[in-house]
């Protein structure tokens, strides 16, 4: 009894000596005194607005009010830190004042000592030599968006960004200065970024919380992603997140709720509309042979007569709501600092059903262990869950559902098939999502942990050692089930439930070992040098199973051994390691010439001994001009720099074992009867022994420049990329048996300009800032060489030597057959196809009146002629505001639904012999002789060259943001413990100012929302598609930024 009072007086000893060694830090906080004072504007002396005040070393801040007042707490041996964008930042010793008044200088631009980060390491801007783009955190928060992705479209030149639609929890693609290669899949493939998390690769960004960023850098150039190596050929994200600073604990709270709705319904036919076009196809099937007509039914008369007009999309969208919650604290003392930042993120949709939500848990921790030593760790913790039992085909059957049909019956019930009493009598109402909508089953959920840590030793003056460690963790799993007779389960099968069940499993640990040694001598030699060892292991890990004919629904996906039908499953499993070796020497003469030289070397287990490692060398040349003594007398230039460089990154993205070939197993009957089976091999893809790296070598000019005081500044860029030994897969002879094999083959070319202008147009003019952001960029691809320098085109896929990437290789639409056509005989001087008045006219190419596969020919390419963006920045007392506007021109995008397949048949579009509703549009009839879309349904032999009617112009400019905000006075918030608060009001693509196609009514958005697939054998899958499928929402958003 005395041994466990002793041992509890021992442990509250120790416990209260640890108490007060935690609060000694905040004891010496607690002597701090509130200062006050004003800010002005030095050359005019009006007050300053919304100046950064924060206490040098800490996380402590406050922001002047709209007269230039602030209040913040300091300790007289506190410096208090004074920034405003295009003003010199000015540091003012505490003492012991308790008011300071200070004036800021208009900046020189001269003093570019801004710390960006670069690979494995951080540099002064002015010393920088590749391209590189910064994003800063207020940047991104001027659009509220689930991932950083949304808030990059026209911020970054360069940068292009395609959502895959409105889907709650829908990730977008991104490409850095364009395509490399031939073949890359739906989303970024082969030629998407690296994404690196504090140092750490880390994969995709949809599980990144956006409110987690400090800052963005995104490398373009070579000579910026070359000692990445094998990982950098499209281009690096690096991404820093919030950690601790020197202070009190500052908590902030940051949070939103949204309204999103679709962003106008498809311009369909109404009920007199589609009778009148169903009878005009009937009608016009007469005048082609052995087709077969389809006019109104009996049952869709009667409706007609009665009034029926279903709009089915109004049936079925909804408004959607999101919300946003997210609570940061940092903190510290001189030894250690800490950050923490926990959020939650829900998203329903605009379907019944629809809902993703996320939750981010991060830690930071970075401790100085005596004087030499510094560890630290950062934990990255994911959850999400998604549902969408709607999937893609529902929006699209809202629009092919007859309006002639009632959604419900006389008693009130969903009319389960809308399409009985229609030549379609095989389909299931999309209404089931409301009526059996606890029935169905669309649930993916996914947990990831990014956890990395680091030390770093001081071992001599300007020499350090740093090691990094980070284990990257994901597990993924899909449970879905659609009952019987509902829209989800509408196949062939429709009256027996389908169950499937996925999971995925991914990890990833990497190790680095970096020495640092950064020095000057006689104050004019500035050497820095970086070595690194590095190495990676990736691990993935699948498995599928699908069952049809579970007995009931509550069961699911719950016990596949009570399903009727035999289950079905399949497995993967992959593990890859790449070594590396790195080494980069940056030297700097006088603060003037700069020098960065950089070798990387990576080796493989993905490619077969001989050819596993791969040399990535990269140099880069950087001239601050402006500090050349000849320019003192230019005073209307504060900043001038030249920088050019050439790198070589590249492309591993290969199978596991790709190089090793494969075999399936099966059983053949080796006799007359199933007796006769026996168990055997098949070879179905042969070594590839000889796989090598895809490469690309890019140079890169770089101009910087300032002007009258940085109220002018921008930076401009051209580029010339080119890639070898692309990864293509290559059709072996039949009598192989193998079907193809991956081999290095062919070249593309890439080129492009970039610039971004920043002007200060306004400077606090009575209180009132305005500035404004604009960029500008193109790419222009071409292939240089396919598989073998003598062969020019491939026309299967749709690539030819010396042409984009993603041309469009087809017939020639010149108009359509008319009446006039057959009056004076140009009408049937071709010989093939039948041609009939109303139907699509061609180009003869070859000119011998016959039109066959020899008339196809590149009529457009889908590549933009210029993509940018236009954000202003209002200020004026306590409000501001910000308008982001985005454009992508001269381009062709794919519109599937408004094309359809040779010879009838049910496709989707004007091709459908009457069988489904569709937009209205501007068909050709006796009375309408248009050249914009052929009559209906004419059917049969004479339907041809339909998809000439898909590719549309997809130019457009559209608003992408309207942001107002309201900072509140400090004045009284200290009160209630607030240091700063601002409230916000938001719309995302509130409006589309420029569309050909949004005039047409021909879509909703031209931005599109994903990638098309392959059309007519042609590889168009980076292709921008605007389908039915997830259609657009515009978002009206209520927020609040609060910092105690």
């Amino acid at each position: 009894m005395t041994k466990n009072y002793r041992t509890k007086q021992k442990t509250m000893r120790w416990s209260i000596a640890a108490l007060l060694l935690l609060l000694s830090p905040l004891s010496l906080l607690a002597q701090a005194k509130l200062i006050s004072g004003k800010v002005r504007d030095a050359s005019n002396n009006e007050f300053l607005p919304s100046v950064s005040v924060t206490v040098k070393g800490s996380s402590r801040g406050s922001i002047a009010d709209a007269s230039g007042n602030y209040k913040i707490e300091a300790s007289a041996s506190e410096t208090l830190v004074f920034s405003f964008i295009g003003y010199e930042t000015q540091e003012v010793l505490v003492g012991s004042r308790t008011n300071i008044d200070v004036a800021l200088n208009v900046g020189t631009g001269k003093e570019l000592n801004e710390v960006v980060v670069v690979g494995y390491g951080t540099q002064k801007k002015r010393d920088i030599t590749g391209s590189v783009v910064s994003v800063s955190e207020a940047t991104l928060k001027e659009v509220p968006a689930p991932n950083i992705l949304n808030t990059l479209k026209g911020r970054a030149a360069g940068v292009s960004i395609v959502s895959n639609g409105s889907t709650p929890g829908s990730q977008a693609s991104i490409r850095i200065r364009g395509n490399r290669s031939l073949t890359t899949g739906n989303g970024d493939g082969l030629d998407g970024p690296l994404v690196v998390v504090d140092g750490i690769p880390y994969g995709g960004l949809n599980d990144i919380n956006p409110d987690d960023i400090s800052n963005i850098e995104i490398l373009k150039d070579a000579s910026a992603t070359a000692i990445f190596g094998s990982r950098g050929a499209g281009g690096v994200i690096l991404i820093t997140t919030k950690r601790g600073k020197v202070g009190k604990p500052v908590l902030t709270y940051d949070g939103y709720h949204g309204v999103t709705s679709i962003m106008g319904k498809y311009n369909v036919m109404n009920g007199e509309q589609y009778a009148k076009f169903k009878e005009l196809s009937a009608a016009y099937n007469t005048q082609g042979a052995g087709t077969t007509a389809y006019p109104l039914t009996e049952e869709e008369r009667a409706n007609l007569a009665a009034g029926v007009s279903t709009d089915w999309q109004d049936l079925l969208y909804k408004q959607g709501f999101n919300t946003s919650h997210q609570l940061g604290l940092q903190g510290g003392v001189e030894n250690t600092q800490y950050g923490m930042g926990i959020g939650y993120f829900n998203e329903t949709g605009i379907m019944p059903n629809q809902n993703f939500d996320r939750m981010n848990i991060r830690a930071t921790l970075d401790q100085k262990i005596g004087k030499r030593v510094k560890v630290g760790l950062n934990t990255i913790n994911t959850m999400t869950r998604r549902n969408d039992p709607a999937g893609g085909g529902i929006p699209t059957e809202l629009v092919r559902l007859s309006p002639l049909v009632p959604a419900y019956n006389a008693d009130g019930s969903v009319n389960l098939n809308p399409k009985k009493g229609t030549i379609e009598a095989q389909a299931v109402s999309p209404l089931t999502l409301i009526s059996r909508g606890d029935d169905i089953l669309s649930n993916e959920r996914s947990i990831r942990t990014f956890n990395s840590l680091y030390a770093e030793v001081n071992i001599l003056d300007g020499l350090k050692y740093r090691f990094n460690a980070g284990l990257n963790f994901s597990q993924v799993s899909f449970n879905g089930y659609g009952p019987p007779n509902t829209f989800v389960n509408s196949g062939t099968e429709q009256n027996v439930s389908n169950a499937d069940v996925r999971n995925t499993e991914y990890w990833d640990v990497n190790f680095q070992h970096l020495l640092y040694y950064d020095k000057v001598f006689a104050e004019k030699h500035k050497i820095g040098f970086t070595a690194l060892y590095e190495v990676t292991k990736n691990h993935n890990l699948g498995s599928s199973f699908n069952v049809k004919g579970v007995p009931a629904d509550y069961i699911q996906t719950a016990n596949f051994s009570l399903a009727s039908g035999q289950p079905t499953g399949s497995g993967s499993f992959g593990e890859t390691g790449l070594l590396s070796y790195m080494a980069r020497l940056n030297y700097t003469f006088n603060s003037r010439y700069t020098l960065t030289a950089t070798f990387r070397r990576d080796g493989s287990s993905t490619l077969s001994p001989g050819n596993q490692y791969f040399n990535y060398p990269a140099i880069g040349l950087s001239w601050n001009i402006i500090d050349e003594p000849f320019m003192k007398d230019l005073s209307f230039l504060s900043n001038l720099k030249l920088r050019g460089g050439w790198g070589i990154s590249g492309n591993r993205n290969v199978g596991a074992y790709a190089t090793l070939g494969a075999l399936s197993s099966g059983y053949y009957n080796f006799g007359p009867t199933a007796a006769g089976q026996a168990l055997a091999y098949t070879v179905t893809s042969l070594p590839a022994s000889n796989l090598g790296w895809q490469s690309t070598s890019q140079s890169d000019f770089g101009l910087e420049i300032g002007l009258f005081n940085n109220r002018i500044t921008g930076s401009f860029d051209v580029y010339k990329q080119n890639t070898k030994d692309i990864l293509l897969s290559v059709n072996l002879p039949q009598s192989n048996g193998a079907g193809s094999t991956l081999k290095n083959l062919g070249k593309t070319q890439g080129k492009g300009f970039e610039s971004t202008l920043t002007f200060d147009i306004l400077r606090n003019k009575g209180g009132f800032n305005w500035s404004a952001d604009v960029t500008y960029f193109f790419n222009r691809e071409k292939i240089t060489q396919l598989t073998t320098p003598s062969e020019l085109d491939n026309k299967g896929n749709f690539w030819f030597v010396g042409q984009p990437l993603t041309v469009i290789y087809d017939y020639n639409k010149i108009g359509i057959w008319q009446l006039s056509d057959k009056e004076n005989g140009t009408l049937g001087k071709q010989t093939s196809p039948v041609q009939v008045p109303g139907e699509i006219r061609v180009e003869d190419v070859d000119g011998n009146g016959k039109i066959d596969a020899a008339d196809r020919k590149i009529i457009g390419n889908f590549q933009p002629k210029w993509e940018g963006g236009l954000t202003n920045r209002f200020s004026f007392k306590g409000f501001d505001l910000s308008i982001v506007t985005y454009a992508r021109m001269g381009m062709k995008v794919l519109v599937p639904y408004l094309s359809g397949t040779s010879g009838g048949g049910s496709g989707f579009g004007f091709l459908n012999q009457g069988r489904s509703n569709q937009l209205v549009m501007d068909y050709w009839t006796e009375t309408n002789p248009t050249n914009a879309f052929p009559k209906p349904n004419a059917g049969g032999g004479v339907r041809d060259f339909t998809s000439t009617t898909q590719y549309q112009d997809g130019s457009f400019i559209k608003m992408r943001s309207i942001n107002l905000g309201y900072t509140v006075p400090t004045k009284g918030l200290s009160k209630i413990g607030i240091s700063s608060a601002r409230i916000y009001l938001n719309a995302t693509n509130p409006f589309i100012i420029y569309s050909p196609l949004v005039k047409a009514k021909l879509a909703i958005d031209p931005e599109g929302n994903g990638y098309g697939n392959t059309i007519q054998g042609g590889n168009f899958n980076r292709v921008i598609s605007v389908n039915l499928n997830n259609p657009p929402v515009r978002q009206f958003t209520l927020g609040v930024n609060l910092k105690f």
